[in-house]
C-alpha cells in the first residue's frame, strides 16, 4: 500500500470548532451548526459531519458578532488557545470589530431623591423584566 502525500487534509466543521477552541463542547458546536448560523465558503450548512479543508472561508455570527474565519491548517488535538490559533486567520473586517464600542445603553437615572413614582417604578420593572 503506497500512501498518497498530497491528499487533501479534512475534517469534520463540529469537531474543527470544538478545537479551535470557539465553543467549549462538539456537542456545543454541532448545536450551533444545526441552527442555520453558520456558513462554510458561502453556503449555509445545517450538517455538523460536514467535512472541510484548508482554505474554507467560515462565516458566524456568535452573540451579535460576526466572525469571518479562514482554515489554515487542520488540527490534530484540542490543545491550548495559543496552539489554536495557527490554524485560522481572522479575517473578520474592522469596522465590524468597532461597532461593538458604539452601542450606549439608553438609561436615565433620577435626579431626585426619595421614594420612586409610580412611573419610574414601571420603567424600573420593564428594565428589570419584571413586566
Amino acid at each position: 500500500m503506497t500512501s498518497n502525500n498530497f491528499e487533501k487534509k479534512t475534517i469534520r466543521l463540529d469537531i474543527y470548532l470544538h478545537y479551535i477552541r470557539i465553543f467549549k463542547s462538539r456537542s456545543l458546536a454541532s448545536k450551533f451548526i444545526s441552527s442555520n448560523r453558520l456558513r462554510v465558503s458561502g453556503l449555509v450548512t445545517q450538517k455538523p459531519h460536514k467535512l472541510i479543508s484548508i482554505g474554507d472561508v467560515l462565516t458566524m455570527i456568535i452573540n451579535d458578532k460576526i466572525m469571518i474565519l479562514k482554515v489554515s491548517d487542520i488540527p490534530n488535538r484540542r490543545g491550548p488557545f495559543s496552539e489554536a490559533l495557527n490554524f485560522y486567520k481572522d479575517i473578520t473586517p474592522i469596522e465590524n470589530i468597532q461597532k461593538k464600542g458604539d452601542v450606549k445603553p439608553n438609561i436615565k437615572f433620577v435626579d431626585r431623591i426619595g421614594r420612586p413614582t409610580k412611573r419610574e417604578r414601571r420603567q424600573t420593572d420593564r428594565l428589570m423584566g419584571r413586566d
